[in-house]
């Protein structure tokens, strides 16, 4: 039975995986609105947008802009619609509203009407003064699997409705939500990459997400993603959900999109110009983006995570970054980081390039200043197998303070009971060796670190359903008793580590290395084998905030940034 004709090749999804869009602004009849100038009319300046669908494109893609809502959603007004060309590439010159409503990029393939996929890009007015904007310095300008679940999720908690939806809302909610965004984007790129079908009655990309968000506690602070989306799709999906949300979060276009909000704002950096420490942890997943039908896995050899430190690394005004011994080298642009990392000798072409958000750590968990937490993605450029670095920059003077948790503000604890003095923690696992379950845990900080306990009660369950009403299946268990900073001759006090940790799933011990990155949103698990994820629900330790905005010569304040801006 066919209720719907599923994708057959990844490129016909490319747009839902990399479109990246300009918009060069230009302003109609000299300088007034191009249409409405009538007493009591909107007005509108015109706006040329010019994208290409990247790797495989669809061919006659059908792209369309759209103010109020997203495409097929109430309260919808089309702006421009243009069918792409045979390489995907396409150019609309739109009229947008000069007062601040919201815009969206939807995409639809002609030949696939399972494949509707939307973006927010931001506010009308703001789009409309911002100059040049590409996907190097916005990354939600990108259709993608993670901007259309986190619409999705956006439109669950505000009653279906795009009326309050602002930069600073959006970037909120990836905040909050980002477990069941990125749950969510999962399931999308499952159908997308024809490794699972949908029941019969989710009939587009777009009604799968909300159906997903709908069915998934996103108010209760007990959210059933995972289990949703596995119900939702069924078959062998499951198995598929425990490996591509650590894909999707390591990928260097799908990556950025989870985290923090986008500045927008002409000639600006997040980050004021200094000197600084690296402290991170390069985590291969193992696994390259999938072919058609399959999950990709890298038969090369395994590379264990390792940690990266560069204790001289340089901003300058203009956002350029370099180090001493050359072994990193990028540019930021507003929140957006772009790396090249040799993890080594510092000569010869970069091990990795990497791309990610950066964001200020929550004050109280630092002493001296302002540390900043790296969220980001990229691939080993010789084996191209897709690689998560989690880090910190970081003054040299600005130290960790791990104390600091017990009085962060509380979040919810996801049904995870912890005793006094501890903070819970819910972790979904994703992985080769680990994916498939939730477990709660709690934290109690110390000094250099923190402690790790099981809780009194919750959240330890597979969100595959069929295991977990297996006769044989257990809940799954974390033990790491004391991760202390890490210290030899590659200190990282912004990284914590426990060497001799324990996951069992279904009664197997799983032993291993696990790390955490200050301020970041992923624990990593290192077994003898793979290289895992952990990742954390809504917790404050890993609520990253755009620090202030820090103009380059010449820069223009308008924009519409996210937060703290």
């Amino acid at each position: 039975m066919k209720p719907h004709q599923p994708p057959k090749t990844k490129s016909q999804l490319a747009v839902l995986s990399a479109l990246s869009l300009s918009l060069v602004v230009a302003a109609c009849g000299g300088g007034g609105g191009s249409a409405g100038s009538a007493a009591g009319a909107t007005q509108l300046k015109a706006t040329t947008l010019t994208g290409a669908a990247k790797d495989n494109p669809i061919a006659g893609a059908v792209i369309t802009i759209t103010t109020g809502a997203p495409l097929n959603d109430a309260g919808a007004s089309t702006a421009g619609t243009i069918t792409a060309d045979s390489s995907g590439a396409f150019t609309v010159n739109v009229p947008l509203p000069t007062t601040s409503v919201p815009v969206f990029a939807n995409a639809t393939d002609p030949s696939n009407s399972f494949v509707i996929l939307s973006s927010y890009l931001g506010q009308s007015d703001k789009l409309g003064t911002a100059g040049t904007l590409t996907t190097a310095n916005l990354p939600d300008l990108e259709i993608s699997p993670v901007t259309t679940a986190a619409l999705a999720v956006y439109a669950q908690l505000n009653g279906n409705s795009y009326a309050t939806l602002t930069p600073t809302t959006y970037a909120s909610t990836l905040q909050t939500y980002w477990n069941d965004i990125l749950a969510i984007s999962a399931a999308i790129k499952a159908v997308g990459d024809n490794l699972c079908t949908p029941g019969t009655t989710l009939t587009t990309s777009t009604n799968l997400a909300a159906n997903i968000a709908a069915g998934s506690n996103l108010s209760s602070g007990s959210s059933t993603t995972l289990q949703t989306a596995a119900t939702a799709l069924g078959g062998n999906c499951p198995t598929v959900l425990a490996t591509l949300p650590m894909q999707i979060a390591a990928d260097p276009d799908f990556g950025p999109e989870l985290h923090v909000g986008d500045v927008i704002d002409a000639n600006l950096v997040s980050v004021p110009a200094g000197t600084y420490q690296l402290q991170g942890v390069i985590a291969e997943t193992g696994m390259m983006a999938p072919a058609s039908g399959s999950i990709t896995v890298s038969t090369l050899t395994f590379v264990p995570a390792s940690i990266f430190v560069d204790a001289a690394i340089t901003i300058d005004s203009t956002g350029a970054v370099t180090s001493t011994d050359k072994q990193v080298s990028g540019t930021l642009v507003g929140n957006l980081l772009t790396l090249n990392v040799t993890n080594g000798t510092g000569t010869g072409a970069p091990a990795y390039t990497l791309r990610g958000k950066i964001g200020q750590i929550p004050s109280a968990l630092t002493t001296g200043g302002n540390a900043y937490a790296i969220q980001s993605g990229g691939t080993n450029n010789a084996t191209q197998v897709l690689t998560n670095f989690e880090a910190v920059l970081a003054p040299a003077a600005v130290s960790p303070s791990w104390t600091g948790i017990a009085s962060l503000p509380a979040a919810s604890s996801h049904g995870v009971s912890c005793a006094a003095g501890s903070t819970p923690l819910r972790l979904d696992t994703f992985g080769t060796t680990l994916g498939g379950g939730s477990i709660g845990e709690c934290i109690t900080p110390t000094a250099t670190g923190w402690t790790m306990a099981a809780p009194t009660s919750g959240a330890a369950y597979y969100f595959d359903d069929s295991q977990a009403s297996s006769s044989t299946a257990t809940p799954p268990t974390l033990t790491a008793p004391t991760w202390s900073e890490v210290t030899g001759a590659t200190a990282a006090p912004f990284i914590i580590s426990d060497s001799s940790a324990t996951y069992t799933q279904n009664g197997t011990p799983v032993t291993g290395t696990t790390y955490y990155v200050l301020g970041t949103r992923l624990v990593i698990f290192a077994s003898a084998s793979a290289n895992n994820v952990l990742a954390m629900h809504e917790s404050a330790l890993g609520h990253m905030a755009e620090g202030e905005a820090h103009a380059m010569p010449g820069a223009s304040m308008e924009g519409s940034g996210s937060q703290d801006h």
